[in-house]
């Protein structure tokens, strides 16, 4: 019992003894000192590079036959929309006065009316609510074409029960807060009494996706037209297969794409002809992109790190993990003093040269583990630090990542999309993330009915909190 407790005392400290279910992380004085290095390395860059997967499941086959007559399907319970009788406002909208067929026939006022409701939400300062706007107008007549055309206003509200704001606000629930359609069907009923049925809330999405279509053209051609841009992928499954999702961001704009392969020919067509330079992982597929790169240090450094772990006691892998240290520390300490600016970075390209010269080129390692870096060194030679020559070029790829994460979480929350649901939800996230890129509010871009974020300008905020005691008078001082 007494050697058991000595065990348990000094268990930390003895080599000899580890934990089975979180064993020791060995290293030697010089290899921690590396580990230390190369993690605040990945610390600067406020990345957490996981990798997630996605699992978008159908449950009903894609390509069924239409559905003919009104009602559900055969066997199933088929229910008709109550429209509210009792408006709370009454707008009545102007006749139409020439036929559509033929422009030049005036129609004859009759004396029947024309009549559409629509539920909406009112946004106020301090909330919103419901509101239902009664249409109503004079219904006309063609002598010639013999048949009855009610106002144009309410010809345009045809098949539509629930206004923008309404479906604007669903649309909200489902992809910045990541609500699951039964959650936001069964709030919506909680709060507004209105009951709402799973493919009224796929008709919103897929009507909100209709009507920005020209908002992702407009992201995509600004994207094209910075200096730099992100990419990234992530897998994902529809019915039993693997589909991908690409991702391309230059920091304020983002746009999301769903192909059936890892292909990169997607990624190719869309940067041809594109100057700047194309920032991404070490995926191979990327190499086929006629443009200038940028590989993303973190992801290197991280696997150094990460072998070196899984390999403490291997002193030729240290010595080559502890070379790639002090050539990257020092730039590393320059770009958090100076930022990403040729001027101050250029001087490191000697060091680079000098270390490939010393490292890299014409050097036979023994581990096998060494090899495979040296080839990558080797093969991205050009693209590991292009950073230094070209002004503003981050060195990572967190930006496409925190754009792509929103999306990894979505998974664990809902994954059942048909395939053209999902194509929608990639539009409108795309929308949502520029919106969070930009520190807008996608929701107050929804209700805006604006197509363009960049010119949109969201209202001011009141404040609801402000700072008491000694913090707010040091706030004051540093304003003074």
């Amino acid at each position: 019992v007494s050697e058991l407790q000595k065990i348990g005392q000094c268990s930390t400290a003895r080599p000899d003894v580890d934990f089975a279910d979180t064993p020791k992380r060995n290293a030697t004085p010089c290899g921690q000192q590396i580990h230390n290095a190369l993690e605040g390395i990945l610390k600067s860059a406020h990345a957490e590079y996981k990798k997630n997967r996605i699992s978008i499941r159908e449950n009903q086959p894609e390509d069924k036959p239409p559905q003919k007559g009104p009602g559900g399907r055969k066997g199933h319970l088929t229910y008709r929309r109550i429209v509210p009788t009792k408006a709370g406002k009454v707008i009545r909208v102007k006749r139409r006065i020439k036929c559509p067929r033929h422009k030049d026939k005036v129609l004859v006022t009759t004396d029947k009316k024309a009549e559409h409701t629509i539920i909406d939400l009112a946004f106020t300062r301090s909330g919103c609510r419901k509101i239902i706007t009664k249409y109503v107008g004079t219904i006309c007549y063609c002598n010639q074409c013999g048949l009855n055309y009610p106002p144009p206003a309410i010809g345009r509200l045809k098949n539509r029960l629930y206004g923008h704001c309404f479906r604007a606000w669903a649309v909200y629930q489902r992809i910045s807060l990541r609500m699951p359609h039964k959650a936001i069907l069964q709030v919506i009923y909680d709060l507004f009494r209105e009951q709402v049925s799973d493919g009224s809330l796929v008709f919103f999405i897929s009507g909100m996706a209709k009507y920005y279509t020209s908002t992702e053209k407009r992201l995509l051609k600004k994207i094209l037209a910075s200096p730099f841009i992100h990419a990234d992928e992530t897998k994902i499954n529809i019915r039993g297969t693997d589909h991908y999702v690409w991702v391309l961001t230059d920091g304020v704009h983002v746009i999301f794409r769903l192909t059936e392969t890892r292909e990169s020919t997607l990624v190719q067509e869309m940067v041809k002809g594109y100057k700047g330079v194309l920032i991404t992982d070490f995926y191979a597929a990327y190499d086929a992109c006629e443009c200038r790169q940028q590989k993303c240090l973190v992801h290197l450094i991280r696997d150094l790190n990460d072998d070196l772990w899984k390999n403490p006691f291997n002193s030729e892998l240290e010595g080559f993990v502890g070379a790639v240290k002090e050539l990257l520390v020092p730039i590393m300490a320059d770009v958090d003093r100076y930022g990403l600016k040729r001027r101050h970075l250029h001087k490191h390209q000697h060091t680079v040269d000098r270390f490939f010269k010393n490292v890299i080129d014409d050097r036979e390692y023994k581990c096998e583990v060494i090899q495979t870096y040296q080839k990558r060194f080797i093969r991205y030679r050009e693209s590991l630090f292009r950073f230094l020559s070209e002004d503003g070029i981050p060195w990572n790829n967190n930006m496409a990542e925190r754009a792509i994460r929103h999306l990894a979480i979505q998974r664990k929350i809902s994954g059942s999309f048909f395939k053209r649901v999902a194509e929608y939800y990639l539009l409108l996230l795309g929308i949502a993330q520029t919106c969070r890129f930009q520190g807008k509010s996608f929701l107050a871009f929804l209700l805006s009915k604006e197509k363009d974020i960049d010119d949109f300008k969201e209202k001011r905020r009141p404040k609801a909190t402000k700072l008491i005691g000694k913090h707010a008078e040091g706030r004051d001082e540093i304003g003074r």
